[in-house]
């Protein structure tokens, strides 16, 4: 039986890929950070589903203790 090696995701490295994900997880946070307590974006309250995903993920990779700069003093 051959063994064929598993194809990386659109030709990215595991430490490519890795950085592509945390990007991506930190423009969320970004994106539905909260103006008074509610997402911009969801309109629901604080934290909403997508950013709860994107910290979750910050979490598995050591970095859940990021806010975006803006709001430095306003971590979760």
């Amino acid at each position: 039986m051959a063994t064929h090696a598993r194809p990386t995701p659109i030709g990215l490295s595991p430490a490519q890929l890795r950085n592509r994900m945390i990007r991506s997880a930190r423009r969320i946070i970004v994106e539905h950070w909260p103006r008074v307590d509610r997402c911009p974006v969801c309109g629901s309250g604080w934290p909403c589903t997508p950013t709860g995903y994107a910290y979750d993920f910050l979490v598995s990779v050591g970095q859940g203790d990021w806010a975006p700069p803006h709001c430095a003093g306003s971590r979760r």
